[in-house]
């Protein structure tokens, strides 16, 4: 599939999706005078000729106007457009051809175009996105990036966290090969928790230790199993009830830990085979040298101190994934080089503080989120109802019965059989 079909379906699924009420009326831009669009247009194509690059990128529709004029001058499958504010992108595709004489639609985004819309509330997913569809902004001479002239300062604004990410995370090479780092896993886990056998088993045997902390008064008994709990590694077990904190959770199992570095996963999460295969490395590219198509880049990195990966979730079956609304890619960090003054912090939707250094994204290192497919719908509401008791109501949850999804092989993360890849991301994401 092209890079600019890829954004299409994705785009439709997720336009094809609404919450009841959601959706506000909206004012449409008007599109700019003939002359002016006509300069814009040009400056853009100029722009875009100059850099030698294969796609443009632009960050936000407005009155669609400079989008449509694009999408007609530009070569087939140059032009990618982003726009974060979907209802924006309801009413101009809903509009009929007579109700915007000056050219505010959608008409380029049709059957058969050769142009590529990405859309999406959230700036990681449309990072995410433009890179599972082989437009790498962070590759030098592979996409321009061109905030929309027509856009108001509000609207410029909301786009500029997406501009932050494509224009200034870049790469960051990690070694092919790399020693195994004191890598301690942990996780904190109730002894409801379905599939549990499922979860010890992926667990690398290299790792330094394990750390558990059981939402409970005591360790199970059939925690104390080496049927369940693997042998492998040195096994730390604790236990406390969680109450209404996941951050003191999180605290006493930090505490535990005493690797160099930490990954925690919770029990409804997977990495696959190459996945671990692929930490020592991302443990090693500290300091290591910058990719070599990064433009403009020093011969050494920021001290690389936490790692943030994918996460995406499985549903309505193992084919096809969540997306939509921050479902996809679900940004998470969870693996940090340990150090004095750590802490988790909020009660609900915990947060790692006290990093000291630069963080980096690795793009295809996913983790699988199972929650939607292995637990029904009593468990999962019982889940949402804990994160409402420890939001103290400040934070409601609702499980909702429909989300936008689509097959999982148009999100799929690239092979993990070379190093992985990464971008160091900009102070403003960390």
């Amino acid at each position: 599939m092209l890079p600019h079909e890829i954004l299409n379906v994705y785009s439709a699924e997720v336009l094809g999706f609404g919450f009841k009420g959601a959706d506000v009326p909206v004012a449409i831009p008007a599109a700019p005078a003939f002359a002016d669009l006509e300069r814009l247009t040009a400056r853009a194509v100029a722009a875009f000729e100059r850099s030698g690059r294969k796609h443009l990128v632009l960050l936000g529709l407005g009155s669609g106007g400079l989008a449509a004029a694009l999408a007609e001058r530009l070569p087939a499958g140059a032009l990618c457009v982003c726009e974060q504010d979907l209802a924006l992108v309801r009413a101009l595709r809903d509009l009929s051809d007579g109700d915007l004489p000056d050219g505010g639609r959608l008409d380029w985004w049709r059957q058969g175009t050769t142009a590529g819309l990405a859309t999406d509330a959230s700036p990681w997913a449309l990072l995410f996105l433009l890179d599972r569809a082989g437009v790498s902004p962070s590759l030098e001479g592979h996409a321009l990036i061109l905030p929309n002239p027509e856009l108001p300062p509000l609207a410029k604004a909301a786009h500029r966290p997406l501009e932050l990410l494509l224009t200034r995370s870049r790469p960051l090479a990690a070694p092919a090969l790399a020693p195994r780092p004191r890598l301690s896993a942990a996780a904190i886990l109730a002894p409801s928790e379905p599939d549990l056998p499922e979860f010890f088993a992926q667990f690398p045997d290299w790792l330094d230790e394990l750390v558990l902390v059981w939402d409970a008064e005591a360790v199970p008994e059939f925690a104390k199993s080496e049927i369940l709990v693997p042998d492998r590694f040195p096994v730390r077990q604790s236990a406390r009830p969680l109450g209404a904190d996941f951050s003191a959770q999180r605290n006493a199992m930090l505490a535990a830990c005493s690797g160099e570095w930490v990954l925690y996963l919770d029990a409804d999460e997977r990495l696959s085979p190459q996945a671990w295969a692929a930490l020592p490395a991302l443990c090693a590219a500290s300091n290591a040298p910058d990719a070599p198509d990064a433009p403009n880049a020093p011969n050494n990195v920021p001290n690389v101190v936490a790692w943030h990966f994918p996460r995406l979730s499985p549903y309505p079956d193992a084919e096809h994934a969540l997306t939509g609304f921050g479902l996809w890619p679900d940004v998470q960090l969870r693996l940090f080089r340990n150090a004095p003054g750590l802490r988790f912090v909020n009660p609900v939707h915990e947060r790692l503080m006290g990093l000291s250094g630069a963080q980096a994204l690795a793009l295809d290192v996913e983790i699988e989120h199972l929650s939607r497919l292995r637990k029904g719908d009593a468990a999962l509401r019982q889940k949402l109802e804990r994160f409402d008791e420890a939001g103290a109501g400040r934070v409601r949850h609702a499980l909702s019965a429909e989300y936008p999804s689509i097959p999982r092989g148009l999100l799929a993360a690239r092979s993990l059989d070379g190093p992985p890849r990464c971008l160091l991301l900009p102070p403003e994401f960390v």
